[in-house]
């Protein structure tokens, strides 16, 4: 309940939490389920499209159903990463799991890549996103590594200026 609208756009700011009418608006509006980039587990690639119904609050948590798109349930993720700035999705949006609320349409484009059925991974799929998240993972250890060396660099100089 903490992240509920975090990231989310202008037009976030009618619904509230502690009032359930505002809740129920945002059923029957097109929704995208994902997990944030880095998690594991069996569904962790999965992006479901379709509607939430039934959102209630219960003390500090949000349920909700979830009704599938009858035509496109299923999303390819490396679409709805490519297309991440036209979403409305940032960079660090994509790590963190929350509750999000973006103004806009989904792109026709993405839609059309949607499946009634979750496609089966296959051995190649599975080998390409090895592969993709290996070099994401590459990358952000290159990066953190040039931190940690500017940031000792910094300490030294000061170290020596003492």
């Amino acid at each position: 309940m903490d992240r509920f609208k975090e990231y989310s756009d202008a037009g976030a700011a009618a619904f509230d939490l502690a009032q359930p009418e505002t809740l129920r608006q945002l059923e029957g509006i097109p929704t995208l389920l994902m997990y944030e980039v880095g998690a594991g587990g069996p569904h962790a690639r999965v992006v479901r499209h379709g509607q939430l119904r039934n959102i209630v609050r219960r003390g500090r948590d949000i349920n909700f159903e979830f009704e599938p798109d009858p035509d496109h349930a299923y999303l390819d993720r490396g679409l709805v990463l490519a297309m991440a700035d036209q979403l409305g999705i940032g960079q660090f949006e994509q790590h963190r799991t929350h509750w999000a609320i973006k103004d806009g349409v989904l792109p026709l484009a993405l839609l059309e890549t949607g499946t009634a059925e979750r496609v089966q991974r296959t051995v190649r799929i599975v080998a390409a996103e090895y592969v993709a998240a290996r070099r994401e993972l590459d990358a952000g250890m290159r990066q953190a590594r040039r931190f940690i060396e500017r940031f000792a660099k910094q300490l030294l100089d000061l170290s020596l200026l003492q």
